[in-house]
Formats: C-alpha cells, sequence, structure tokens
C-alpha cells in the first residue's frame, strides 16, 4: 500500500435503515469533512470472497471494490479536510469487518445509528419491496421465513430479524476499538432533533460544531409503490438501474414530495401491539446488554 494515499479517519458503519442516508447527507455538506460521492462502498464486505454485494454508480452496475488502491481512490479528491469518512451500513452485520476495519486502518473513528429494532426490520422490509426484491406481502411471514432463507444462503438484505441484534454486532467492535472512538446515535435522537445530534457527531470528528447543516430534506424514505410511475421504478430500482443522485440539489421539496406522492403509498405502520410482542420475543435479552455496553436507556424500545 502507498502511504501517501489518503485514507478515511472515520466510518459509518449502520445500521441500514436507520438514517445512515440522512448522516452521510449531513456530514457531506461540512467544509472540514470529506465524505465518498460513493455512499455504500462495502469494501470491507467485499474482501470475503463469499459475498457477494454490489454498489451503484450513475446508471450502472459497479463491479466490487476489491483492491486498497481502489479503495483508496475513494478518496483522493479530499484536500485539507480534517476529517475523512464513507458510509457501509453493512459493516455493523458482518462478522469480518471489524477485525478488517482495526488491521488496515487502526485509527479509525467509528459511528452506528441504531434504530428500533422491529421499527428497522420493518422498514426494512419494505425497503425490498419498493425495489421489487420481497414477493412475501406480510412482515410476519417474511420473519417466520428468514431461518430458512438464511440457511439457503439468501442475501442480508432479508435478514430482517438477524441485523436487529445490536449488542452481539457492536460488541465485535468494542473489542477491537477504543471506546473513546465508537460513537452512538440513536435514530430517534437524530429525526427528533437533528441539529443536535449532528453537533454531537461534529465534536466526535473534531470539527467545528458551530456549523448547521441543511436537515430538512428526508432520505432514502420507505413506502409501497403504486401506479405505472411506481411500478417502472420499482424495477429500475430491481435492477439497480437507478442514477445515485442526491435530487434535492436541483428539485425542490414540494416537487419531490409530489413525485413521492405519485410513486408511493405511505405503508402502513406496525401495530404497536404487535412490535411490543416482536420486541420483548427476539430482542429483550439483547437490548438489555447493549444498554450496558452503551450506557444509553432504552426503555423506550420496550415498549
Amino acid at each position: 500500500m502507498n502511504i501517501q494515499e489518503t485514507k478515511p479517519n472515520f466510518i459509518i458503519i449502520g445500521a441500514m435503515k436507520s438514517a445512515t442516508t440522512s448522516l452521510y447527507t449531513y456530514l457531506k455538506q461540512h467544509p472540514d469533512i470529506f465524505m465518498t460521492n460513493i455512499k455504500e462502498p462495502m469494501f470491507f464486505n467485499n474482501l470475503n470472497e463469499k459475498n457477494n454485494f454490489y454498489i451503484k454508480e450513475g446508471m450502472r452496475k459497479r463491479r466490487k471494490i476489491r483492491t486498497f488502491k481502489e479503495y483508496f481512490n475513494l478518496f483522493k479528491n479530499a484536500t485539507n479536510q480534517k476529517a475523512i469518512g464513507e458510509a457501509s451500513p453493512q459493516y455493523i452485520y458482518d462478522k469480518e469487518c471489524p477485525k478488517l476495519i482495526k488491521k488496515h486502518l487502526p485509527n479509525t473513528k467509528i459511528i452506528a445509528i441504531l434504530r428500533q429494532p422491529i421499527d428497522r426490520a420493518y422498514s426494512n422490509f419494505l425497503h425490498a419491496k419498493r425495489s421489487g426484491k420481497e414477493d412475501i406481502e406480510d412482515f410476519i411471514t417474511a420473519i417466520h421465513e428468514e431461518e430458512s432463507r438464511i440457511k439457503n444462503g439468501w442475501n442480508p438484505l432479508y435478514h430482517y430479524i438477524n441485523k436487529g441484534y445490536y449488542f452481539k454486532q457492536l460488541a465485535r467492535y468494542y473489542e477491537v476499538f477504543e471506546k473513546e472512538n465508537i460513537k452512538i446515535i440513536l435514530f430517534s435522537e437524530l429525526k427528533k432533533n437533528p441539529i443536535n445530534t449532528i453537533k454531537n457527531v461534529f465534536r466526535f470528528l473534531n470539527v467545528d460544531e458551530d456549523f448547521i447543516p441543511n436537515t430538512k430534506h428526508k432520505a432514502n424514505t420507505s413506502g409501497v409503490p403504486k401506479g405505472l410511475l411506481g411500478y417502472i421504478i420499482t424495477k429500475l430500482r430491481y435492477y439497480n438501474l437507478m442514477p445515485n443522485i442526491e435530487f434535492s440539489k436541483y428539485l425542490n421539496k414540494d416537487i419531490i414530495n409530489l413525485i413521492y406522492n405519485i410513486t408511493y403509498n405511505k405503508p402502513e405502520k406496525i401495530n404497536i401491539a404487535i412490535k411490543k410482542e416482536l420486541t420483548n420475543r427476539y430482542y429483550k435479552e439483547d437490548i438489555k446488554h447493549l444498554e450496558n455496553l452503551t450506557n444509553y436507556n432504552l426503555e423506550h424500545w420496550l415498549n
């Protein structure tokens, strides 16, 4: 490896469907922060040959990035920024990633966003349906199929419940990274008070915390496709042909909302009683351990 190559000094590791795209968008606005143009390089996933993850760039499907030269090339346009990072939400779930990141980027800071695990799983399910990659209509049925799918080698996209065991996943990072180099954010905090939350992240990254990013745009919102336009966009997503464009740069909020309302129906929210029952069935013990690990009070996740 060329020691002159620019390397990241922080990584957003996930979790999927927990506003990593929003955080990426906010951080990218800061003049002291450089983020890769490709939001999800998934490089450390792809060092494991048995994985089959791809990333998108423009209108075409990109081959996997497998060499450090290719990976560090993503950061070549960084200039004088103090914080240089990327966001790959599959890193939190991949068992090999913590040790690989520590081995090759030992001083890297780690950021994780955690969402109430059943809310995250349901949003993940809707995301799969929106992209035309989930044929099961009912969330509960999809959960019942999960273990069978995992045994049969299905992509982690379909690991709805398993991706919510945050304690198990984060414990692997706490084993190899110093605690002070790991920042945990709650999805609910980022949504409720994005400015204060992002200021804490700026402080963690040692950049100017007085910078105020535009946090009004909602990124990567879930929905159920409808009509002809919904069908077309679903097919584009299915074949990974959707352009990787920040449309908020070119279209105002009202036009974006109009297109979204034409294309998608708002999904039904998961029943509160079912959510509570599923949370206690699958995650009660994991959440208790996670509280001890992160020093967060997560009682509201169980209620």
